[in-house]
């Protein structure tokens, strides 16, 4: 039997003690300020000041989802989800990969019915890099090689989608909600696309799709925890020199038609599922806060 003893050491450090030869330093918390700038060439650009010593927060969100896809351009947004961090021009996937482990934050992407998201966190030391990644991966059109590479994983993410819901027969219910809704069409589009889309997706499929709904105007840049506004809006601007004015009536939007109906699907669960569906607004509408709230009081999490 080992009899022997064990000895600790325990140090104790005081927070109001400043190490010997440091002093503290001690930030008063502000009210943050916030200031929304339009560049000429269409951009949006909002900032929220910063409150307290922090990371700071970018994001770009694109007024442009799975609504916007058509027949032939089924399964975009899921492709370029798939490949977000490939790109070429001024940063690879390498690169993107290494600073999104770097910079002390994260980098990623997502999108719905009617938007794409991209963002990020970072110290304040990384913004100038961090937006430049931003940038790359929300309009940067996609390679030849991404693009084969989009597909394979396309049919990885139906083939997925097919074995879970073996198991989980309600874990589409929003899919088949809106699709009862407003058929195979604008907001009724698969978030996975077309299954039989799968083998057209190529670089030229992906290019017109950005090319063709994604444009200034339907951009906001988002930040904050930064200092400085008009500081984070000459970034963008030298950022996003290379995008000109793009006419927005070049491209408009289908408007969703409600067809309504309903669908009962039959499973072995004992367990019964029900989805009732009400309209509701968009997320630019200004009656968005209203719902919003509304369905926080229901004790819904969206």
């Amino acid at each position: 039997m080992d009899t022997s003893t064990h000895h600790y050491a325990v140090a104790t450090f005081r927070h109001d003690v400043p190490l010997e030869g440091h002093e503290a330093k001690a930030i008063q918390d502000r009210t943050p300020e916030y200031n929304v700038t339009t560049l000429t060439n269409g951009f949006t650009i909002l900032t929220e000041g910063t409150k307290f010593p922090g990371p700071v927060n970018l994001g770009i969100m694109l007024n442009v989802g799975t609504r916007d896809e058509t027949a032939d351009t089924s399964g975009a947004c899921l492709a370029i989800k798939n490949v977000y961090l490939k790109t070429l021009k001024h940063t690879n996937e390498t690169v993107n990969y290494g600073m999104s482990q770097m910079c002390g934050g994260h980098i990623k992407m997502d999108y719905d019915q009617e938007s794409m998201y991209f963002n990020a966190s970072c110290i304040e030391y990384d913004v100038t890099d961090i937006f430049q990644v931003l940038v790359d991966l929300a309009y940067e059109p996609k390679s030849t090689l991404a693009a084969n590479v989009a597909k394979s994983k396309n049919r990885k993410s139906h083939e997925l989608a097919k074995y879970l819901s073996k198991y989980d027969p309600f874990a589409y219910t929003e899919d088949l909600l809106l699709r009862t809704a407003y058929g195979f069409n604008t907001l009724g589009n698969p978030l996975l696309g077309q299954e039989h889309n799968l083998d057209y997706i190529n670089s030229k499929m992906l290019q017109d799709f950005v090319l063709n709904t994604v444009t200034p105007g339907k951009s906001l840049i988002v930040a904050n925890g930064v200092n400085n506004h008009n500081e984070f809006v000459q970034l963008a601007k030298e950022r996003l020199h290379e995008f000109l004015p793009v006419p927005e009536d070049h491209y408009q939007r289908t408007p969703a038609q409600y067809i309504g109906g309903e669908s009962r699907n039959w499973t072995e669960t004992p367990n019964t599922s029900i989805t009732v569906g009400f309209e509701g607004a968009s997320w630019t509408s200004e009656n968005q806060p209203a719902l919003q709230v509304a369905a926080a009081l229901l004790g819904c999490s969206q």
